[in-house]
């Protein structure tokens, strides 16, 4: 199969999964590392080492305590214990773990009975003494495993305990006690540290189990859990998360802004938030639109010539006749006539006028909708807003929040060709998770900025026992305003703008989450199971992932036969919880109960998908067809899995039944491309015509379309495609891959360079465009090139595979056949951490004949890694002997000199690799090191600086630099130069990432001193 044919089917194997994911929605975890080598995960050991250094003892006359290092500023130390532990009177004892003894003040203390058990206490010394690193997030989860430390008061030696979360309480216990863990916590331990795998401080303990007063297990709010609840907390120590620190100490330099977020979104809104303004905004342009017999709907007002307001609304909602009037938002009604009611005959959207001569805002409004490429490009999903007069709210306009999901996805999961043929037909392509409510259909949806998007319609079908569980959807503000001429209205008197909406981040989000507009009613302690799905249900819309998976847990518990309940959590643990494995679990228990709810078969079949069981999915979604055999979503998926096994015929008799079902273009997109890929190129070009033609704006159908051409020898015509693809998707990075293939199958290799360029320019983490370049740069002879982008390729997409072999690289691992097959091999198990199987490959490769110095290198980075040195420095000098003016080989064997602590031999190699190459940072870089630990301070300035000369990029030289200059005192100039650094890479704030760099111990201890700053503290916490 040629190169073209495997990378559609590379890039396809994803298209197709797009509508097939739980609530259809793609998102990633944020604030992941961009380190591509970093595993956050502590060995146990490690951790216990962290918690020895910091772990404190109090002494007090209320027979003291423990207390964790939290901040070192200069010469004083912060720590953090409880108010319990404290006495009354002003100053402390403090023993470090050195033994020695300090006065200590308090600075701050909280209520351990009406607020929160806090407390924090100062005291100076001259030592350096370790603190720990704050859990920045709040990323607890039931099962999680946590090391609990403190000093007993039956022991004179620190106490080291393992456990797991246990308990989550959504509401605060007195004290401000959440986090719930089995670990063993005895007398005077409170205060003591809860650290998570990664070393970090996520809590202070301070409520051991079976507290002797049930008055511990009431809540702050002065609520009490029911008697079944505090038993069940009784089972459990407690600890304070460490988030409550902003509430205790909120001027303490070290906590994270989005913290004080987090504060400040729990208190009444003051209008100045983002979400405040865009409420503000649909407060003054959302009207209620009223009717004598068919109830109310909502509308938003778009424009005005003289004194004629126009109004945008659904179709539906003023469809039938009848009396119809708007109540703007003065409260004033203004009839409607019949003639001011401008519908088309299909699209779900209408204008509606009125006259009046008082002043009325005006919507913005923004054409944007996720398109189906932005699933590849996006990382967050955009988060939007629906505004309308829900009829059961007594005339009050609700806003409700939730984020944007593909319109494609509705029709691959609509549970009838009626929505499916709405989609397609009354322009439902606008989808979301906002609730939406009757009395809102035609209400708008806005984006973040206030901007109008489209127009809320319904909800989809999808529901449990009247608890509509589906997504919302709408028309976008490019289809409605198509009415525009039809209405009389002048194109100049809307106000469109052409700005997209920035991505929220974290701290707004979580601002947004709690916002007091948004909150969610919390059932009684005696409502029944459906009242606690309905609150599951509101929950998760605003992506609470983790609280909806406890509710719908906890409901499970009050009926263990609701099957919908497990249906529901499925759902959620494989959108929000990306645990397919979970998700699994609970449909199959959903089917134990009822074995023939076909959804539970279709979502199963779904999580099957994720976990890449593609057979066992086949026979899923089998089962569900044989319960509903009209689901056009339910073969689409079929499809999509025959795809996988590369079963085509099947896919292709599967995916005709799909579109006897329903023409979708989409059903025609996968036909074109299962025809493409089994060579039917004639086949591939006429669905790609059907699909261009019933959906003119699809640039990926160009695409296929163009390729199609390309193998029917019409290379002008394919190029031509092409090109309309990216006038109408510019910044869609498979379409790249795809004309980059394409010039590569024509041989030009160069303009199939520049492509695969732009692709990675546009997702810096693709593999495939790594993998696809590392073969043009292999044709231009550019072997190091290729090698590069082949290794980084191959992490990428192992990386995406949760560190599995991805199918694409399947055929590299199975056809090891040479010397360099083998090689290619040794890197794909390299980089799967299959050390022995690697070093097997790259010995066979040399034994077929390839002794390049490249096998050598690469072998003896293994040995490195493995420490096993000997081996790593026969490797080297084999490199060396080999190639003697190779600047790789003696950097790489100076960095195996300095591990083992041979700085002179290490000194050596590094200059003889500057020697044979001017411009070698990393050894430039090394040196310095070398220099700075033996006093020679300025020598090893000037080497960073030469670093830095050759390049600006690299964060590494500017973070050292930043550091012997803080040390020399001039201050500012270094704060100035680790933010940039730290701009470039924040790895670098991490201590261990330094010393696994080859940072010395001298220049470490000066860097934990710049990175302790308040300014770089909070610069890091950004």
């Amino acid at each position: 199969m040629n190169k073209l044919n495997s990378l559609i089917i590379a890039i396809l194997s994803t298209y197709l999964v797009l509508p097939n994911v739980y609530a259809a929605t793609f998102h990633k975890v944020a604030n992941q590392s961009t380190s591509l080598l970093v595993n956050n995960s502590l060995s146990p050991e490690k951790i216990r080492q962290i918690a020895q250094a910091i772990t404190v003892k109090v002494l007090s006359s209320n027979k003291g305590g423990s207390g964790v290092l939290i901040s070192k500023q200069g010469k004083t130390y912060t720590i953090l214990t409880n108010a319990h532990v404290i006495s009354s009177k002003r100053t402390h004892s403090i023993q470090t773990f050195d033994g020695k003894t300090h006065t200590a003040t308090i600075i701050s203390r909280g209520n351990s009975l009406t607020g929160n058990d806090l407390a924090l206490l100062q005291f100076e010394s001259q030592e350096n003494y370790q603190i720990v690193s704050l859990a920045s997030t709040s990323n607890l989860s039931e099962n999680q495993e946590v090391l609990a430390a403190g000093f007993p008061d039956d022991s004179k030696e620190l106490v080291i305990t393992n456990g797991k979360i246990s308990l989550l309480s959504e509401q605060p216990l007195i004290g401000g006690y959440q986090i719930g863990y089995t670990n063993e916590i005895r007398q005077g331990m409170s205060g003591g540290a809860l650290l998570n795998q990664e070393g970090k401080l996520i809590g202070i303990n301070g409520l051991t189990n079976n507290a002797i007063l049930n008055e511990a297990y009431s809540y702050q709010d002065g609520t009490r859990p029911s008697a079944e609840q505090i038993q069940k907390f009784k089972q459990f120590s407690f600890a304070v998360p460490i988030q409550t620190l902003a509430k205790v100490a909120p001027n303490l330099a070290i906590i994270p802004p989005e913290w004080h977020n987090q504060q400040q979104a729990q208190k009444p809104s003051v209008g100045n938030t983002f979400v405040d303004k865009v409420n503000n905004i649909a407060g003054q342009i959302t009207v209620r639109i009223d009717s004598k017999n068919h109830g109310n709907g909502s509308g938003v007002i778009i424009a005005k010539q003289g004194q004629t307001y126009y109004v945008a609304t659904a179709r539906h909602v003023v469809e039938n006749p009848d009396n119809y009037e708007i109540v703007t938002p003065d409260g004033k009604q203004y009839a409607i006539k019949p003639e001011n009611i401008f519908k088309p005959k299909e699209l779900d959207a209408a204008i509606v006028k009125f006259t009046s001569n008082q002043t009325y805002s005006i919507a913005t409004i923004s054409t944007y909708n996720l398109s189906f490429s932005d699933a590849f490009t996006e990382i967050k999903r955009p988060w939007v807003f629906v505004s309308g007069f829900p009829k059961t709210d007594r005339g009050n306009r609700k806003l409700t929040p939730g984020f944007l999901s593909i319109g494609e996805a509705l029709v691959a999961r609509s549970e009838s060709s009626e929505l499916s043929q709405a989609f397609l037909n009354r322009g439902y392509r606008l989808v979301y998770s906002n609730l939406s409510l009757p009395g809102m259909s035609g209400g708008p949806v806005l984006d973040v900025m206030g901007q109008v998007i489209g127009i809320n319609t319904g909800i989809e079908n999808p529901e449990i026992s009247d608890i509509q569980i589906g997504f919302g959807y709408g028309v976008p503000s490019g289809s409605f305003l198509s009415l525009a001429t039809q209405a009389e209205l002048k194109k100049e008197s809307l106000k469109i703008s052409g700005t997209k909406a920035p991505s929220i981040n974290d701290s707004e989000i979580d601002l947004l989450q709690n916002h007091p507009l948004f909150a969610i009613r919390k059932p009684s302690a005696n409502a029944n199971e459906l009242d606690w799905l309905k609150y599951a249900n509101q929950v998760w819309r605003i992506r609470k992932f983790s609280e909806a998976i406890t509710i719908l847990q906890e409901t499970i518990k009050r009926n263990p036969n609701f099957y919908q309940a497990y249906y529901a959590l499925g759902l959620v643990l494989g959108d929000g919880g990306k645990d397919p494995e979970k998700a699994l679990v609970a449909f199959d228990k959903a089917i134990m109960l009822k074995p023939d709810y076909y959804e539970a078969w279709k979502f199963k079949s779904f999580a099957l998908i994720e976990l890449k069981k593609y057979s066992l999915a086949l026979a899923a979604i089998d089962k569900a067809i044989e319960y509903n055999d009209s689901d056009l979503g339910l073969y689409l998926q079929r499809t999509s899995i025959l795809f996988n096994l590369q079963r085509y015929p099947e896919a292709l008799t599967t995916i005709d039944k799909a579109i006897e079902i329903q023409p979708f273009y989409f059903s025609y997109l996968l036909r074109g491309s299962l025809r493409f890929v089994s060579q039917d190129y004639q086949g591939a070009l006429s669905d790609a015509n059907q699909v261009i033609k019933l959906q003119p704006d699809f640039a990926f159908a160009y695409g296929i379309r163009g390729a199609s051409r390309a193998f029917l020898k019409d290379t002008q015509g394919g190029l031509a495609d092409m090109n309309q693809a990216f006038k109408l998707e510019p910044n869609n990075p498979q379409l790249y891959l795809v004309r980059g293939s394409l010039r590569y199958e024509l041989k030009d290799y160069q303009e199939a360079l520049s492509d695969y360029n732009q692709a990675i320019k546009l997702q810096p983490n693709n593999g495939q465009a790594y993998l696809s370049r590392s073969q043009v740069r292999f044709n231009l002879k550019d072997f190091d090139g290729g090698l590069a982008d082949f290794r980084l390729g191959v992490r990428f997409l192992i990386k995406d595979n949760q560190g599995k072999l991805p199918d694409n690289l399947n055929a590299i691992i199975k056809q090891a056949n040479n010397g360099g097959s083998y090689f290619l091999r040794g890197i794909v198990r390299s980089e799967l951490k299959d050390f022995s199987g690697a070093i097997s490959d790259y010995n066979q490769a040399m034994k077929l004949g390839l002794n390049d110095v490249i096998v050598y290198l690469n072998r003896g980075d293994i040995y490195v890694q493995l420490k096993d040195y000997p081996a790593a420095l026969a490797d080297y000098n084999q490199v060396i002997k080999l190639q003697p003016d190779n600047a790789d080989g003696y950097f790489y064997r100076g960095v195996v000199y300095q591990k083992q602590g041979n700085d002179n031999a290490a000194l050596s190699d590094y200059n003889q690799a500057f020697a044979k190459d001017e411009k070698f940072v990393p050894a430039i870089i090394n040196i310095g090191y070398i220099k700075y630990e033996k006093g020679d301070v300025e020598g090893a300035i000037q080497q960073w600086q030469k670093a830095v000369e050759i390049n600006g990029k690299l964060a590494e030289p500017q973070m050292a630099l930043a550091v012997a200059l803080y040390a020399k005192g001039e201050r500012q100039k270094a704060l100035n130069m680790a933010q940039a650094a730290l701009g470039l890479d924040k790895s670098f704030a991490d201590v261990e990432v330094l010393q696994e760099n080859l940072w010395g111990t001298r220049l470490v201890d000066e860097a934990r001193k710049l990175l302790t700053t308040p300014s770089i503290q909070a610069f890091i916490k950004q």
